[in-house]
């Protein structure tokens, strides 16, 4: 029986709810109007580099910068997640519940940048690639609902699912939708993760690690923009690290690079300065969580897990460490913006007092050592000093260990090597991202991967139901589970400020519904 959840590509219009360019006291910018320039090179600075510039393996979500500009997605959706189907490899698709599958109709023509063409065996070729569980894929978690993958004619693919999937089009616009070249992977091996063959707008020329990803225009790119030209604009794009945010802003100021995240410490300068345009987001992902490892010998202990978060005032850190640009956590991972934000739930807050209470109620009144790992971003370095400070207030000694996001994230949660990791987190609005890859058992980031048969029915059952009132009673008690039991506290929400100088077009749709950055629309006056 099908559920009357099909898209067709005639029906959907362009992407909505695109965040909002802060009004400040400056000349216009270019108009939105104006056309397009095609042609030119886009110089952006960024403070993480990538883990692999394959979107499956890769294992930081600061991974999205850069992969968002080579792949498209089996479905691509807009910031209020619904498809947008211009943009998306499969033009239509049929939910059926008897028996539960979903059904895809692929868009014909598009070819990755090998040569070879997309078309439904390259579909089940990366699903199944997915599910395979010597892959490590960091997607797999959120997809073992898909049972079996075929490949009915050359563009037509069906999904066949354990159970509903209510959660299933909006996890296909992330990593799990992602569509990589059979023929490259197979070639290539270990070596693809630096030389991926997508469908996107841009082709990958040169990667020095660590460093800088040099992209080009794919001119057999199949998108186009809303009025019927070409897309991408640009060229060329290069990503440059800049992990030094003084660096980073100072490189803005001056023309080495065109667009950037802006540094909170430098967003009231750029404000005032009319030569440049700033985008806005707020609640564009967690800025600072605690991530406990909850298996783990030293916070196996809720009480001891309880005291740290109480011991931490947020409050304090966005002052001293992010100017105040960024908001207190007043939910779990779900940030303000996202439709599973919940600020009724219960959650730990700064309270010096309970925080000893649960040190003695875990057998540590005293306090206790442990060892934080943190990744190289500059931020993340100083709130983890101002953390180490408070939790002395309580006798608990932190040390702090710095590594490439890479490897922190990696060492956390697949080595298990730390108890905990101070860290931040990206947007993701769809409630099942977070629910299937950090709260599921057998999920890339869930740290301990102890057996909890209650928390993976809650998850099962979140992205199973199509209606999303009967989601979100699942959400709302994962959240509060989580919460109550202290796996991943967030301390901060981000907002994202995005800056360029006035001659970098349409920048009010740079960031996409996960706040990362997508230059396909992107374009620069000469």
């Amino acid at each position: 029986m099908a559920v009357g959840l099909m898209f067709c590509l005639a029906g959907c219009s362009g992407d909505n709810g695109s965040p909002v360019q802060e009004a400040i006291d400056t000349p216009a910018p270019i108009e939105r109007s104006a056309e397009p320039v095609y042609g030119g090179h886009l110089r952006v600075g960024y403070v993480l580099e990538p883990t692999s510039l394959d979107a499956v393996l890769g294992r930081s979500g600061g991974d999205a910068y850069y992969w968002r500009q080579i792949y498209d997605q089996l479905v691509d959706i807009n910031h209020s997640l619904e498809p947008r189907l211009s943009r998306s490899l499969a033009t239509s698709w049929v939910i059926s519940e008897d028996p539960d599958s979903i059904t895809f109709h692929l868009r014909q023509g598009v070819v990755f940048h090998d040569g070879t063409p997309f078309n439904a065996e390259a579909v089940k070729f990366n699903v199944e690639r997915i599910l395979d569980p010597k892959t490590m894929a960091t997607p797999r978690a959120s997809m073992t609902v898909i049972e079996s993958v075929d490949a009915l004619d050359q563009h037509t693919v069906r999904f066949n699912l354990l159970r509903p999937w209510g959660a299933g089009i909006n996890m296909l616009a992330d990593r799990g939708g992602v569509m990589n070249s059979p023929a490259e992977v197979l070639a290539l091996g270990a070596d693809y993760g630096w030389k991926p063959s997508g469908t996107g707008p841009f082709r990958v020329n040169k990667v020095i690690t660590g460093t800088m990803v040099n992209l080009v225009r794919n001119e057999d790119y199949w998108a186009k923009d809303d009025a019927g030209r070409p897309l991408p604009y640009l060229d060329e794009v290069t990503i440059r690290v800049i992990r030094d945010e003084t660096v980073l802003a100072s490189a803005l100021r001056t023309g080495e690079i065109d667009v950037a995240y802006l540094p909170y410490k430098d967003v009231a300068a750029f404000r005032r300065d009319p030569r440049f345009s700033i985008e806005t987001m707020d609640g564009s992902g967690v800025a600072l969580l605690l991530a406990f490892n909850v298996g783990h010998e030293l916070v196996s202990d809720v009480n001891l897990r309880l005291a740290i978060s109480h011991a931490i005032d947020p409050h304090v850190i966005n002052r001293a460490i992010y100017f105040d640009k960024v908001m207190v956590a007043d939910s779990g991972m779900w940030p303000v913006g996202a439709w599973a934000h919940d600020p009724d739930v219960p959650r730990p807050t700064f309270d010096a007092d309970k925080a000893r209470q649960y040190l003695a109620l875990g057998g540590r009144p005293d306090g206790f050592e442990l060892t934080t790992v943190v990744n190289n971003t500059p931020v993340n370095i100083l709130a983890a000093e101002v953390i180490r400070a408070m939790l002395k207030k309580i006798g608990v000694t932190l040390n702090i260990e710095v590594m490439a996001v890479g490897v922190a994230g990696e060492s956390f949660f697949n080595a298990g090597r730390f108890p905990l990791y101070l860290t931040g987190w990206s947007r993701y609005p769809e409630p099942d991202w977070i629910a299937s890859l950090a709260f599921k058992s057998d999920g890339f980031y869930n740290a301990a991967n102890l057996p909890r048969p209650d928390v993976d029915a809650l998850v099962e059952q979140g992205a199973s139901f199509y209606d999303q009132a009967d989601r979100l009673r699942a959400y709302r008690q994962l959240n509060a589970l989580v919460l109550r039991e202290a796996w991943f506290v967030p301390l901060l929400y981000a907002t994202s400020y995005a800056a360029a100088p006035r001659r970098v077009g349409n920048l009010d749709r740079l960031m996409g519904w996960d706040a990362k950055m997508n230059l396909r629309e992107i374009w620069i006056a000469p």
